[in-house]
């Protein structure tokens, strides 16, 4: 599977991810692009877009797109907080079909919070 990491998803998280190939938007020269223009641009070339920006979900049409996204949601961004959830990353990418959004949750706080601005798995 090809994921392209967003800004914000640590680097060297791609390690943990191995088979799956990844590429960060920074490598491909997109950090600067906006959430629908990135959309469009990976879904060209990519499976999933990993992201921390639980935002997109309600910015974007996500089921218009032919990329799926995870959404990784953490209180901190850093390598630490996201390699315990590795297995609950894996897990999803192996049955995540284009178009939808997924949620990964490092504390049960985010997910009831996401929850009550409509955001979240649904």
């Amino acid at each position: 599977m090809k994921i392209l990491f967003d800004q914000g998803v640590p680097e060297d998280l791609r390690h943990a991810l191995a088979p799956h190939e990844v590429t960060t938007s920074h490598e491909r020269g997109w950090e600067a692009l906006e959430n629908g223009e990135l959309l469009r641009h990976a879904q060209t070339e990519f499976d999933v877009l990993l992201t921390t920006d639980s935002n997109i979900t309600s910015q974007q049409v996500v089921a218009k797109y032919r990329i799926a996204l995870v959404v990784l949601r953490a209180f901190q961004l850093d390598l630490e907080r996201y390699l315990p959830l590795v297995p609950e990353i894996l897990a999803k990418l192996a049955v995540i079909k284009p178009g939808e959004a997924k949620f990964v949750y490092e504390d049960e706080r985010l997910r009831r919070r996401d929850e009550r601005k409509g955001k979240g798995n649904r």
